[in-house]
C-alpha cells in the first residue's frame, strides 16, 4: 500500500472509488475505478481534461460551467440531451482497505448523515450520488441536480437504478480544479485564488495589532527621513494642507502599509535559486511560477485539513490537476509524482509526461483513447501480474520508456540496428516523422523481451506491431510472447523476415547486394582523394555475397551500418526504396491508423 492511501485514510476514512459517466463529451459510456492517486495518460484530444470536468461537476462545480459543447455528438451528429454521472463513495481503514462502516465524523456531521448510506450485497456501507445534467427550455439554461441512489449495480444496467430523494452539495467533500494556466503571479492578485483564500483567513491577536501597527508607523518615517527624495515630495505635498481642510497629521509618505490588514494587498514571494540575491516570483520562469502556484494550494489544502482536525468536522479534498509538468525540465518533473501523492485526499492527475508516469505505481494509471467520437479508458491489471512481471514492466517500459503511453501505434523490434533504420524508411514512407503521426519504433532489447511492452499494450489497447527476425530462436520467443498472453498464433500485426533471416540476410535476399556494398563504401568516408576512394571501392566491389552478410552481421557492425544501408536503399528511389517486409508492416500501420483515426482539435 502507498503512503499516499495511508495519509487519505488517516485524515477522511473514506475514497471515490468508482464513477460512471454518461454522454459528457466524448465520455459515451465509461467507467472508472479511483484509488488515491489515478494519472490520466493517453494522446491529445482522448477525453482526459473531459473526465477531469465531468468528475468536478459531479462533486461540486455548478451548472454555470456546462455548455452545449459538453453533450455528447455521436458519429451522424446526434447530440445527446441528457449528462449522467454516478459516484459511489465508500468507508476506508488507515491502510486504504476497505472498511464495512463509514466513521462516524463523516454519518453525523454536514456530510449527509446516515440517510445517504446503503448497504452492498456483503452488508458494507456505500454511499452512490447520481448527477443528472439536462436542458431547460422555458429557462433557456441548463438544470443540475443530484440525487442518492439505494444501489450500485453492474455496469451493464447502471443508467437504470432510480434516483431516489434529491441532494444537495457535500460541504465537508471538496473539489478543486486547476488547470495547465496557472500562474503564482495571478494566484497574488486574485482574491478568490487559493493563494488568496488562504491570505483571508490572516488572523492576529487584538492584543498584538495596535504593537505592530505603531511599529509599521515608526518603520515609515524611518523610512522617509533615511530618504532625501521621499522627503522632498512629502514636503511638496504639505501644500494639500492650504487647499483642502486636513485633520491630524495632513499629507503622509507610507512606503509600508501602516494597517495590518492592509499588508496582504502588496504581498509578493522572494526565491532564491543561487546563493545570490533573491528576487520576486515575477523574475522567474514559468516552470517556478506554475509549481509555486501548486504548492499554494497544497498550503490552502493542508491549512484547511488543519482547521477541521481542530473543530472536528471530517474534510475530504478531491485535486483535478492538469498537467503538473507545464514548463518543467524532466528532473523537475520526476519530482512531482512524489510531491502530489503527500497531499491529503484524492488526486487525479492528467499529464503527457513520461517522467511523471514513469514514477507511478503501475496501477495509477488510467490509460486514454479514442476511437472516432467516443473514448475509452483502460488500466494494467496489475492484480493479476506476477511481481517478476510487474518489476520488467516497470522496469523495461516505465522507468525508460514512458512515452509508449502516449502513442498512437507502437512498432517494436528485437535491437538498435532495426531502431536506426526503421524510422528512416517510416518517414520516406509517410513523407513525415514517425512522432508526427504518434507512432513509436522501440528496440525492445533483446528476442526474449517482448512480454512486457505487450502486456502493457493488450492492456491498455495501445496498437502495436512487431518486425520479427526470422530466425527460428527469434520466431519462437515472439510466438512464446503471444502465447502466454492468450494471443493467436501467427498474429496478423506480426511481420516475420523470411527464410529464416535476420534483416541483413534478408536485404541480400531482396536483391540489395549493389546498395549494401555503396553503404559499406559511404561508411569509410570521407576519403582524403579520389584514389582512396577507389581502392575501397575495389576492395568492397570484389566481395563474395558471404563476404558482404559476414561484414554486416558482426556485433561491432550492425548497428553502425544501420543507417547507411538505410539510406543508401532509399537513395534507389520508386518501388524499391523501402524493403517488401518493412513496407508491409508500415501499410499495416496505415491501415490501423486510418480506421482509428480521430479528430486532432485540442482538447477542451
Amino acid at each position: 500500500m502507498t503512503d499516499s492511501a495511508t495519509s487519505t485514510s488517516q485524515i477522511s476514512g473514506i475514497r471515490i472509488d468508482a464513477v460512471r459517466i454518461r454522454h459528457f463529451r466524448s465520455l459515451r459510456n465509461v467507467e472508472v475505478t479511483l484509488g488515491d492517486t489515478c494519472l490520466l495518460v493517453g494522446m491529445n484530444n482522448s477525453g482526459k481534461t473531459s473526465f477531469l470536468r465531468a468528475l468536478h461537476l459531479a462533486l461540486g462545480a455548478d451548472r454555470r460551467l456546462i455548455s452545449p459543447d459538453d453533450f455528447f455528438v455521436d458519429g451522424a451528429g446526434g447530440q445527446a440531451t441528457e449528462i449522467m454521472i454516478d459516484v459511489r463513495i465508500i468507508p476506508i481503514n488507515r491502510d486504504g482497505t476497505r472498511e464495512a462502516q463509514f466513521p462516524d465524523g463523516w454519518i453525523e456531521g454536514d456530510f449527509g448523515g446516515a440517510n445517504l448510506i446503503s448497504l452492498d450485497s456483503s452488508d458494507r456501507q456505500f454511499i452512490a450520488v447520481r448527477t443528472r445534467i439536462t436542458y431547460d427550455t422555458l429557462k433557456s439554461d441548463f438544470r443540475l441536480k443530484r440525487f442518492r441512489l439505494e444501489e450500485w449495480p453492474d455496469f451493464e444496467n447502471w443508467t437504470e437504478a432510480s434516483p431516489r430523494s434529491e441532494v444537495r452539495r457535500f460541504s465537508q467533500l471538496v473539489s478543486f480544479f486547476i488547470d495547465a494556466q496557472r500562474d503564482v503571479i495571478a494566484d497574488l492578485r486574485t482574491r478568490t485564488s487559493y493563494f488568496g483564500r488562504l491570505l483571508s483567513k490572516i488572523e492576529i491577536p487584538e492584543a498584538a495589532i495596535a504593537d505592530l501597527e505603531q511599529r509599521l508607523s515608526v518603520l515609515n518615517e524611518d523610512i522617509v527621513g533615511s530618504s532625501e527624495v521621499l522627503g522632498h515630495i512629502r514636503d511638496a505635498l504639505t501644500a494639500l494642507n492650504q487647499t483642502v481642510p486636513a485633520f491630524g497629521e495632513g499629507v503622509e509618505l507610507t512606503p509600508v502599509s501602516k494597517k495590518l490588514r492592509d499588508l496582504t494587498k502588496g504581498l509578493d514571494v522572494q526565491f532564491s535559486d543561487s546563493n545570490g540575491s533573491s528576487f520576486p516570483l515575477e523574475s522567474h520562469g514559468m516552470g517556478t511560477r506554475s509549481w509555486a502556484s501548486l504548492l499554494s494550494f497544497q498550503a490552502y489544502v493542508s491549512w484547511t485539513t488543519k482547521l477541521s482536525e481542530d473543530s472536528g468536522l471530517p474534510f475530504h479534498p478531491v485535486l483535478f490537476l492538469e498537467e503538473p509538468e507545464a514548463h518543467l525540465h524532466p528532473n523537475a518533473q520526476r519530482a512531482v509524482h512524489d510531491q502530489l501523492s503527500r497531499g491529503p485526499g484524492q488526486r487525479i492527475v492528467s499529464t503527457h509526461s513520461p517522467y511523471i508516469a514513469g514514477q507511478a505505481d503501475l496501477g495509477e494509471l488510467l490509460h486514454f483513447s479514442k476511437t472516432g467520437t467516443e473514448t475509452q479508458v483502460r488500466r494494467l491489471p496489475v492484480s493479476d501480474l506476477q511481481p517478476e512481471e510487474e518489476r520488467k514492466i516497470r522496469r523495461e517500459v516505465m522507468r525508460s520508456r514512458g512515452e509508449l503511453l502516449f502513442a498512437q501505434a507502437v512498432v517494436l523490434f528485437e535491437g538498435e540496428t532495426e531502431e536506426q533504420a526503421l524510422p528512416m524508411f517510416a518517414k520516406d514512407h509517410w513523407g513525415r516523422h514517425p512522432f508526427e503521426r504518434g507512432v513509436s519504433f522501440v528496440g525492445v532489447g533483446g528476442d526474449g523481451n517482448y512480454l512486457p511492452f505487450l502486456r502493457i499494450f493488450e492492456s491498455m489497447k495501445i496498437p502495436w506491431f512487431i518486425l520479427s527476425d526470422g530466425e527460428p530462436n527469434s520466431r519462437a520467443r515472439v510466438e512464446r510472447a503471444l502465447t502466454h498472453l492468450d494471443l493467436t498464433v501467427p498474429d496478423p500485426r506480426i511481420v516475420t523476415l523470411p527464410n529464416n533471416r535476420a534483416i541483413e540476410g534478408y536485404l541480400l535476399d531482396e536483391g540489395y547486394e549493389s546498395e549494401l556494398k555503396s553503404a559499406v563504401i559511404a561508411s569509410y568516408g570521407p576519403y582524403d582523394d579520389d584514389r582512396a576512394r577507389e581502392a575501397k571501392e575495389a576492395e568492397v566491389g570484389a566481395w563474395t555475397e558471404a563476404d558482404l552478410h559476414g561484414f554486416l552481421s558482426r556485433k561491432r557492425n550492425k548497428t553502425r551500418m544501420a543507417p547507411f544501408w538505410a539510406k543508401a536503399i532509399l537513395d534507389a528511389g520508386g518501388e524499391r526504396s523501402v524493403p517488401t517486409a518493412i513496407r508491409q508492416l508500415l501499410d499495416a500501420v496505415d491501415h490501423k491508423l486510418s480506421n482509428s483515426r480521430t479528430p486532432t482539435a485540442p482538447e477542451e
